[in-house]
């Protein structure tokens, strides 16, 4: 995944004379240390999501032992939720901007760099500590979206390889709206963009488009909305323009906002690919998630998309509040009737538990999350490790449907072939093993540099591979690996 949002920082800033640079920890095999020394940027920021807070809070450690001087901001969806527990546990971190950051994080830029060289404490989203006490201030949405520039993916170099399911090739990610119609209870993203979906102009949309394909030969696009087609309107603009551009692209839909004619018009302006939420067939437990659709509108979905030929990716989740080993079984059983409607199946077994979710503030009032839990501590538990979640992420295990039982969930998906292929599995152990060793590589790279620091030695006569100049700005993407 392109680290959108931290471009999309980047770029505002560059349009307001800074100097930047991104590091995507994803695609980096050289030396973060001697990078930042010869960088010397005077405010660091760290974007990152709950599966890598901890390389988060080790990125800021490692930065301010480097840079004792520097500003070290904190953002993301995991930011937003947790601004209290990590500026108390966390004190490398120095700020935290909540919510939508691009206008805030200029804003503390310009106050830090080209102001008293203070933050101006009253702005949007910002979280800092004062006295014994941790403020918070209510992030502000950022309502007109076309005050925000194209994101300058020149700012990423060329690591990016995003390949298209299906038809193959090369792709990209656009964004043509911010925000979710409804409020499933273990998503925060209707929190983290509040009060609503807010769209793109068409014409901003394009022209990204266009800079895009006049980047580089690109086989497809990938709409990165929550929900797509939730307005329209906005959907049939689209579609019109899309036309003529002549390329395949794929999006996020809900089984409510689409009919046989509009999927038809996407269909003609190149829509090949949709990817759908369902979770489960239950709909008791549809109405306790808020999902808001019936498994009736998502067959007659999936239909009219096999007569449109257009493929099809659906969303389940086993695990849900009070769900049992029997209604999971049953949730098998109706994937198994209907699998020849589906193209691919997006499964996961183990309900993950995220800050700022109504399923995480369920749990903690029923104990199932402890008070003694923070979102600085380490959440793995054993049973994580049997539903193959190896990510620092609580899990919802339920005296019903305990991690055992949920194995066993696991398996049964994996005879099936309901879950995904071999070819998927050795592609994940390859990334995987790929992560571990870079991981080490860059562990062995800081134990280095610390030994070269408590022996008085410099960088010596080393040359790093780039241009040592001062930087105002450096945004780092973290890793899950």
């Amino acid at each position: 995944m392109i680290p959108i949002g931290l471009v999309s920082i980047g770029t505002v800033l560059q349009k307001a004379g800074y100097r930047v640079a991104v590091i995507d920890f994803n695609h980096y095999d050289n030396d973060y240390q001697r990078q930042l020394q010869f960088l010397n940027p005077k405010i660091i920021g760290i974007g990152g999501t709950t599966p890598s807070r901890k390389s988060s809070f080790r990125t800021a450690r490692i930065s301010k032992q480097v840079l004792p001087d520097s500003v070290v901001v904190y953002g993301g969806i995991n930011a937003t939720f947790t601004a209290q527990d990590v500026l108390r546990d966390i004190p490398e971190i120095d700020f935290i901007i909540k919510g939508e950051a691009e206008l805030s994080f200029l804003a503390l830029c310009n106050s830090i760099l080209r102001g008293s060289g203070l933050p101006d404490f009253s702005i949007p989203g910002l979280c800092y500590r004062k006295d014994a006490e941790i403020v918070e201030n209510k992030p502000q949405r950022i309502n007109d979206l076309s005050v925000l520039p194209i994101p300058n993916r020149d700012l990423l170099g060329d690591f990016y390889n995003l390949e298209m399911e299906f038809i193959g090739g090369p792709g990209d990610f656009v964004m043509t709206s911010r925000g979710c119609p409804t409020a499933c209870n273990f998503c925060a993203a209707s929190r983290m963009f509040p009060g609503g979906l807010r769209l793109r102009p068409i014409d901003s949309v394009m022209s990204e488009i266009e800079y895009l394909l006049s980047r580089k030969k690109l086989s497809g696009i990938k709409i990165f909305d929550s929900t797509f087609t939730a307005d329209r309107g906005h959907v049939e603009e689209f579609c019109s323009r899309m036309k003529s551009v002549k390329i395949p692209w794929e999006c996020e839909i809900r089984a409510d906002t689409v009919d046989y004619d509009l999927l038809k018009l996407m269909k003609e302006s190149g829509c090949y690919y949709i990817n759908m939420g369902m979770e489960t067939a239950n709909q008791s437990h549809l109405r306790h998630i808020a999902k808001g659709i019936t498994s009736e509108q998502v067959l007659d979905v999936l239909s009219i998309c096999k007569k449109l030929d257009i493929r099809s990716k659906v969303f389940f989740t086993f695990g849900h509040l009070n769900q049992t080993f029997k209604e999971c079984l049953d949730d098998i059983g109706f994937i198994e009737k209907n699998r020849d409607r589906i193209d691919f199946f997006a499964v996961t077994v183990g309900m993950r538990i995220y800050p700022g979710t109504r399923l995480e503030k369920e749990c903690r009032e029923r104990g199932i999350i402890k008070k003694s839990f923070f979102w600085t501590k380490t959440a793995r538990k054993p049973g994580n490790f049997l539903i193959f979640e190896p990510g620092d992420i609580p899990v919802l295990f339920q005296k019903q449907l305990g991690p055992v039982r949920l194995m066993l969930i696991l398996l049964i998906l994996f005879s099936k072939r309901l879950i995904c292929t071999e070819r998927f599995l050795l592609k994940m152990t390859l990334e995987n093993l790929t992560g571990i060793l870079r991981a080490l590589r860059l562990g062995l790279r800081h134990a280095g540099y610390c030994i070269e620091r408590m022996m008085g030695r410099g960088l010596g006569d080393r040359v790093w591979e780039g241009t040592c100049y001062d930087t105002d700005v450096v945004n780092l993407a973290e890793s899950n690996n």
